[in-house]
C-alpha cells in the first residue's frame, strides 16, 4: 500500500469516485430541488385532483400536507448538515435504521422518483399538446413522450450544472405566469356556483381525506432530492439543508394560495372543466386570455420536463449509491469519463420511465388517468421513504451524541403523521376501489424487501456496507496538514 493511501489513515478513494466532486453553487444545488418538484405545475395540477377525493376539505388537505412536509423537510436537514451523501435520504436512513430500513426506504425512494417522472412526461405532454391546440390520439401522445424521453436522456447525461440552471430560469418565469393568470382569473371570476361545485364542496370522508393528504403530498415530491447532490456541492454541509428546508417551505406558500384560488374558480366552473386534463387552461381559455394562457401551457409543459430530468438525476444517483455498496450490480456505479455523471444507472432507467407512459398513452389510456395513477404510486413511495428516514433521524442523532429533545419530538412526530397518513391512504384507495394502484406500489416496492432478505442471507458483509457517503481521501489534503502513520 502506498504512502498516499495511509495519510493520516485516509483512504486513497472515495467510496463515491467518478462523479464530479465540490463543483455545484447553492444555486445549482436549490434548482435541483426546484426542477424535481416542479412548482408551477403542481400548484396548477395536484389542487384540481386533491379536490375530486377531499371535496369540501381540499384546503384543510392542502395545508395539512404542506404542515408535514416542511416537518419531514426539517428532519433531512438534521441528516444533510451533518454528511455529505449521494444516495440522499436512503443513505440517511442507513445511518439511523442500519442495512434493512435503509434498503425498505431506499426502494421506496426508486418507485417514488420513477412514478414522479413518468407523471411529469405525461403531463408535458398533455400540456404541450394544449399548448398546440390540436385534438391529439393516443398514439401521437406515445410519440410525443418518445421524443421527449430522448431529450431528457442528452441533457441528464451531459450533467445537472446546465440544466439545473434552465431550471430554476424556467421555474421562475413558469411560476411568475401561472400567479399572473390566476389573478386574472379571480379577478374576472363571475361568482355564483356552477356543475363543478358538487365535486368542490363535496362530502368529506376519511379515506378521501387520507388519499387527498397523499396526493398533495404529491404536490411537494422531490424537495428532498437536492440531497443526492452531496458530493457535487461544493459546501454540501450549508447548501444541502438550505434547499431541503426553504423549497417546500417557499412552495407551500404558493401551493396554499394557487389552491384558494382553484377552489374559487373551479366552484363557478362547469364539473367537465375540473375534471379535464388541463382545467386551469380551460379557464383561461374560457376568459380569452389568448396569448397569456398559451405561455401558461408552455411554461407548466416546461416545468414538467424540469421534473423529469431533476427526478431521473436523483434516481440514477440512489441507483449508483447502491451499486457502489454492491447491493446492486457494480455496472450501475459506472460514470462517464468526460461527464462524470451515472451513465449507466440512466441508461437502466429511462426505457422504464419513458415505456411505461408511451404504452399506456399508445393503448388509449386517458392522460389525465395515467398522471394520477403515477402520481398515487408515487406519493406512496415517497411517504413511506419520509417516513422511515424521520423514524432513523432520532437513532442516528444518538447513535454520534448529539440527540435534543426538539429532534426526538421532531422526528417521532413526523414518522407517526406518515404512518398514519400512509396508512389511512393504503385503505382509502382500497374502499374507493381503486385498489389497483396499492398493488402497482406494492409490487414495484417488493424488490426492496427481497433484496435485503437475499442479502442479509447470502451477503451479509454486502449489506454491512450500505449508507457510503462521501469522505476526504489522502488526495484532497495538503502535505503536513495531517499525522502519516
Amino acid at each position: 500500500m502506498t504512502q498516499r493511501a495511509t495519510l493520516g489513515g485516509l483512504p486513497a478513494r472515495s467510496p463515491v469516485e467518478g462523479l464530479r466532486r465540490r463543483k455545484l453553487s447553492f444555486a445549482e444545488v436549490l434548482a435541483q430541488s426546484v426542477s424535481a418538484l416542479a412548482p408551477s405545475a403542481a400548484i396548477v395540477v395536484v389542487p384540481p385532483i386533491v379536490m375530486v377525493r377531499a371535496g369540501s376539505a381540499t384546503l384543510p388537505v392542502l395545508l395539512a400536507a404542506t404542515c408535514l412536509i416542511v416537518l419531514v423537510g426539517w428532519c433531512l436537514t438534521q441528516f444533510a448538515r451533518r454528511m455529505a451523501a449521494v444516495g440522499g435520504l436512503y443513505s440517511y436512513t442507513a445511518k439511523g435504521l442500519g442495512p434493512g430500513g435503509a434498503l425498505l426506504a431506499g426502494w421506496a425512494l426508486v418507485v417514488g422518483y420513477v412514478a414522479v417522472a413518468v407523471a411529469a412526461l405525461v403531463g408535458c405532454v398533455v400540456y404541450l399538446a394544449s399548448l398546440t391546440g390540436v385534438q391529439t390520439s393516443g398514439w401521437v401522445l406515445a410519440v410525443m413522450v418518445v421524443a421527449l424521453g430522448a431529450l431528457a436522456t442528452l441533457t441528464t447525461v451531459r450533467g445537472i450544472q446546465l440544466s439545473a440552471r434552465v431550471a430554476l430560469a424556467l421555474e421562475v418565469a413558469s411560476v411568475l405566469i401561472v400567479v399572473a393568470v390566476l389573478t386574472v382569473l379571480v379577478l374576472r371570476a363571475p361568482g355564483g356556483t356552477g356543475t363543478g361545485a358538487a365535486v368542490v364542496d363535496g362530502p368529506v370522508t376519511i379515506g378521501g381525506v387520507a388519499i387527498g393528504v397523499v396526493l398533495a403530498v404529491a404536490g411537494f415530491m422531490g424537495f428532498e432530492s437536492s440531497a443526492t447532490l452531496g458530493v457535487e456541492a461544493r459546501r454540501p454541509l450549508v447548501a444541502v439543508p438550505r434547499a431541503v428546508l426553504w423549497t417546500p417551505v417557499v412552495v407551500g406558500v404558493l401551493f396554499l394560495l394557487a389552491g384558494l384560488a382553484q377552489v374559487l374558480l373551479l366552484r363557478s366552473a362547469p364539473v367537465e372543466v375540473l375534471m379535464s386534463d388541463v382545467p386551469v387552461a380551460l379557464l383561461a381559455d374560457g376568459e380569452g386570455l389568448g396569448v397569456l394562457s398559451r405561455t401558461l401551457d408552455a411554461g407548466i409543459a416546461a416545468s414538467f420536463f424540469a421534473c423529469v430530468t431533476g427526478s431521473t438525476n436523483a434516481l440514477s444517483r440512489v441507483l449508483f449509491s447502491m451499486a457502489r455498496e454492491g447491493v446492486l450490480p457494480a455496472g450501475l456505479g459506472r460514470t462517464h469519463p468526460r461527464f462524470h455523471t451515472p451513465v449507466v444507472a440512466l441508461a437502466a432507467v429511462l426505457p422504464v420511465v419513458v415505456g411505461v407512459p408511451a404504452v399506456a398513452l399508445a393503448s388509449g389510456v386517458r392522460g389525465r388517468d395515467v398522471l394520477v395513477g403515477s402520481l398515487t404510486v408515487s406519493a406512496l413511495g415517497y411517504v413511506l421513504a419520509y417516513l422511515l428516514a424521520c423514524a432513523a433521524m432520532p437513532l442516528f442523532l444518538s447513535r454520534i451524541g448529539e440527540l435534543t429533545t426538539p429532534a426526538l419530538l421532531g422526528g417521532a412526530t413526523a414518522a407517526g403523521l406518515a404512518a398514519a397518513v400512509l396508512s389511512l391512504a393504503l385503505a382509502g384507495v382500497s374502499w374507493s376501489g381503486s385498489g389497483a394502484m396499492t398493488l402497482v406500489f406494492a409490487l414495484a416496492w417488493l424488490p426492496g424487501p427481497l433484496l435485503w432478505a437475499v442479502l442479509r442471507r447470502r451477503a451479509p458483509d454486502r449489506l454491512a456496507q450500505v449508507g457510503v457517503y462521501d469522505q476526504p481521501t489522502a488526495g484532497s489534503v495538503l502535505p503536513g496538514q495531517v499525522t502519516r502513520r
